[in-house]
């Protein structure tokens, strides 16, 4: 009985070691996969220089009004005026580095009223420097009168032309506009106070149109020039006459002196122009009399019409004939500083802007240049120059490829 009952505990001694030595063996490590990160593609920032040295982008140069072409659209002939009954008649523009699908639409106004259209798309790029015709659409003679052709390019006004058929005046009736200049508003049934000289010191100026057309349509405006350069643009003052219509020039501080030339559209249509003059001498500004400054100077193909503000990138290389705008954005700028844009070629001076007598806080101004055509192999160097009150204050280079 004791030898039966060690034999059972030495068993169940065995069983139970063999139970503890098998659940405390040690299990192999588990590798675990590491997984390999995917790298992201690098994205690197270009910074943009706004700056080009040869961009194909459209070019509208001379524009020509013409009675007779050749075979590839150079104009034969160059008018601002044309006999009455004229069977053809031509806008012929000058353009280059036409992009393909490009579209040229051509206008013709006579007084506030669409007369015709003239459309052509580009089917095929254009390389270098072209002739387009854009014919006026009608076989009927125009009537004696005063007209305007607009041209756009892809839907945007670039410029117009304004020509005569016969004995036009500039009016759609074909009587006489008289533009006159007095210094106070005129009453009804007043005599006008007019004046061609008017003393130093004046601030205001205003421009009557003594004898409107009556069948007279449109929106009309005023364009002011002193000296050759554009001063400003005016809408017409509220009507005061159904017989006058009147413009008024006034500032603060004195008008600078020289010789104005006032010219009134209805919408593109001259219908007037007539000069005064303001006597005195233009005080020259020293730098630390004026807060004005330019910030930035760019030499672009485009410029948005009315604003000055440039299109697309500056350029430092450009092929001839072009024309290029020479674009400055001021602040602070009065009538008293003058600002100039002097252009070099081949390190001679051939042209010097001036502009005088516009007051900006903050605004672009664009100086358009017409450069001729090259000869020769090798690119032309020219520089321009802007001078703020006989400062230089911008320098610009520009290649010229004939």
């Amino acid at each position: 009985m004791t030898g039966h009952r060690s034999l059972t505990l030495a068993a169940l001694f065995l069983f139970m070691v063999i139970v503890l030595f098998g659940c405390s063996t040690v299990q192999p490590p588990v590798e675990r996969v590491t997984p390999t990160p995917t790298a992201l593609p690098v994205s690197v920032l270009t910074p943009d220089t706004n700056d080009v040295r040869y961009r194909p982008e459209p070019i509208i140069g001379q524009l020509v009004l013409a009675t007779q072409i050749a075979a590839d659209g150079t104009p034969r002939d160059e008018r601002t005026s044309v006999p009455a009954g004229t069977q053809q008649l031509y806008l012929v523009v000058r353009v280059t580095d036409l992009p393909a699908g490009t579209r040229l639409a051509a206008v013709w106004i006579r007084g506030a009223n669409e007369i015709g259209r003239s459309e052509r798309q580009i089917a095929d790029a254009l390389q270098g420097s072209h002739w387009i015709a854009l014919a006026f659409p009608s076989d009927v003679p125009l009537a004696n009168g005063e007209y305007a052709v607009r041209l756009s390019v892809d839907d945007r006004f670039v410029d117009s032309l304004v020509f005569s058929v016969g004995q036009g005046s500039g009016t759609t009736s074909g009587q006489q506009t008289t533009l006159v200049f007095t210094d106070a508003p005129p009453g009804d049934g007043d005599q006008i106070r007019a004046f061609d000289v008017f003393p130093e010191g004046t601030t205001r100026v205003i421009a009557v149109l003594v004898d409107p057309p009556l069948d007279l349509q449109g929106n009309l405006w005023s364009r002011w020039t002193i000296d050759g350069q554009v001063l400003t643009e005016r809408g017409a003052d509220d009507l005061r006459s159904p017989f006058i219509r009147t413009f008024t020039l006034e500032r603060e501080e004195p008008l600078p002196a020289g010789t104005y030339t006032v010219e009134v559209f209805a919408e593109q249509q001259l219908i007037a122009h007539s000069t005064f003059r303001i006597t005195g001498a233009t005080p020259t500004p020293t730098p630390s009399a004026t807060t004005a400054r330019i910030v930035d100077v760019r030499l672009v193909r485009a410029v948005q019409p009315g604003t000055g503000v440039p299109v697309g990138a500056a350029v430092q290389e450009i092929q001839s004939p072009a024309r290029i705008y020479v674009a400055l954005f001021v602040e602070n700028l009065q009538a008293n500083d003058l600002v100039e844009v002097v252009w070099q070629r081949a390190g001679t001076e051939i042209d010097r802007q001036p502009l005088s007598g516009l007051t900006l806080s903050s605004s672009w101004i664009a100086l358009p240049v017409d450069l001729p055509a090259e000869t020769g192999a090798a690119p032309i160097p020219y520089s321009v120059t802007v001078l703020l009150n006989g400062e230089v204050v911008a320098q610009r280079s520009l290649l010229v490829v004939p």
